[in-house]
């Protein structure tokens, strides 16, 4: 959970925090921490450790009690600033994120679209360009009030600004320089808005807003999972089957978000291509909908991940193929290895049209993975979704009974078990690692480290991520599914810092080019 995000004073010296968030953090005086350098986008990770070795937390003495100070003095990690203007730092529950940033004049295009907007809104009155700079008028800028009004947008839309009509003085008879001044323009900054397609309860949108990112539109076929998202993320939220739904409907937000189910695996099936296959629908449904957008530049398809390797890697393939305007980069990713207490691997593929997009390397080793405990902690009856259990009947009471930690099925008696014997039925959760990956619990049994019970709704929203205060709604076998169906918070929000930092680079890059207009 993001706890505070400011901007910092860059220093050679060292980096000094000791904002009082950090006394709801695990950065204890006391407690030892590391960090986690990521040269390449100027930024790096503070953990928390429990090797003896690593850096302490120190603290300062206030007249009420005592503050954490984390000091920063190694060259190395210092290194990684030298030349930005100003830090950004974001301190979470867990991790302290601190990013480096140039600060940029300027340029007359970004001037302009500054100027445009404020007037729009009533702040300013637009009469010259020379209003904003002093340089020789070259151009002028014609554009009616519908024009200004498309350009400009409204606080959920996104629309590229080559929607104005320039008219350069003295060359308006010569084309190639009217295209010029729009393709400059078409590549103003691109804001961080987000449109999610296959939302359920809004548990990956969750990531990607505690990222930074605006969540504009959301599209999904559950009433129930419709409620929770409306409920905890907002308004933006629509309830349709994307099957029937007109695509031209969706935001034109510049980042697509989805995770399309599918279940046309097998390598016997009768069509020739996986894309075709009626179990597949809901794929192409994903890749229709981010072709129909003209604004997209990045989108994140999230899916299981035998969707990299059903029929030698053919699926993929076509997938890649489907999408081919984009740069796209795939994997398999664990969401234990960003900060999850939740062993769940899930094949994301990153496109992006403003350059490649690495899928985010791990923060944390095997040794330093999150726990049931740690996840379970201080969770009490009056915490919402806790008592969201289901009734065991006495017979699978019997079988739990039998279930040691880390157990599963096998453990019951022969004559007891039930019919159905996959290993992750009936699996006790175990105090001291992470969760297996969590689906059904009902379905499933996914028992409780040492109750005689499946785990609640809470303890699978705790598992995922969320925050107590994200509360699930509708009927209780539709909020164990909602759970069952998210990507976790922590997995989502490295899949958005990868995307916003392309994004903000990407921005940077092209207001220098617009500057040397």
């Amino acid at each position: 959970m993001l706890l505070k995000k400011r901007v910092g004073k860059n220093s050679s010296r060292g980096i000094y925090l000791q904002d009082k968030e950090l006394k709801e953090t695990v950065f204890q005086p006391g407690r030892h921490y590391k960090y986690v350098i990521d040269a390449k986008n100027r930024k790096i990770i503070i953990l928390s450790s429990d090797d003896q070795n690593d850096n302490v937390v120190s603290k300062r003495r206030t007249k009420e009690d005592l503050k954490p100070v984390i000091d920063i003095r190694h060259k190395k990690a210092l290194s990684v600033f030298k030349g930005v203007d100003y830090l950004q730092v974001e301190i979470f529950e867990d991790r302290i994120v601190v990013e480096g940033y140039v600060e940029e004049k300027q340029s007359f295009f970004s001037s302009v679209a500054s100027g445009i907007k404020k007037a729009f809104r009533g702040k300013a009155t637009v009469s010259h360009i020379t209003d904003f700079l002093r340089i020789k008028k070259t151009a002028s800028i014609v554009l009616s009030r519908d024009q200004l009004k498309e350009a400009v947008g409204d606080h959920v839309s996104y629309e590229q600004i080559s929607l104005f009509d320039f008219l350069p003085e003295a060359t308006v008879s010569r084309p190639s320089r009217l295209y010029s001044i729009q393709k400059k323009l078409n590549q103003l900054a691109i804001p961080l808005q987000v449109a999610s397609l296959f939302s359920g309860a809004g548990i990956m949108d969750v990531g990607f807003q505690q990222a930074g990112f605006d969540l504009v539109f959301a599209l999904e076929h559950d009433e129930d999972a419709v409620q929770t998202y409306r409920y905890n993320l907002g308004g933006h939220v629509v309830q349709a089957d994307i099957k029937t739904f007109d695509k031209s409907r969706i935001t034109k937000a510049p980042v697509m978000i989805g995770g399309s189910p599918c279940q046309g695996f097998s390598n016997s099936n009768r069509y020739t291509n996986y894309l075709d296959n009626p179990n597949n629908k809901l794929v192409r449904e994903f890749i229709d909908a981010v072709k129909t957008n003209e604004n997209a530049q990045v989108f994140v398809l999230e899916n299981v991940p035998e969707i990299l390797t059903a029929g030698g890697g053919q699926f993929k393939e076509e997938i890649l193929e489907a999408l081919s305007d984009f740069e796209i980069t795939h994997d398999v990713m664990n969401a234990a290895d960003y900060g999850s207490a939740q062993l769940r691997e899930r094949a994301i593929f990153i496109g992006s049209k403003i350059g490649k997009i690495d899928i985010p390397k791990p923060y944390y080793k095997l040794s330093q993975y999150k726990t049931v405990r740690e996840a379970f902690a201080g969770l009490n009856d009056r915490v919402p979704n806790q008592l969201d259990v289901s009734d065991a009947k006495d017979i699978t009471l019997e079988r739990m009974k039998h279930v040691k930690p880390g157990g599963n099925v096998k453990d019951i008696p022969v004559g007891l078990r039930p019919k159905g014997q996959h290993s992750n039925m009936y699996k006790r959760l175990e105090w001291d690692k992470p969760s297996i990956t969590l689906v059904n619990p009902r379905k499933s049994m996914i028992l409780h480290p040492e109750e005689q019970r499946i785990i609640s709704v809470r303890e699978g929203a705790r598992l995922m991520g969320l925050d107590d205060s994200f509360v699930f709604l509708g009927k209780k076998a539709s909020k164990q599914q909602q759970i069952a169906n998210g990507v976790p918070v922590e997995m989502a929000f490295a899949i958005a810092e990868v995307i916003k930092n392309a994004i903000l680079s990407f921005n940077i890059r092209h207001r220098n080019l617009c500057h040397s207009f």
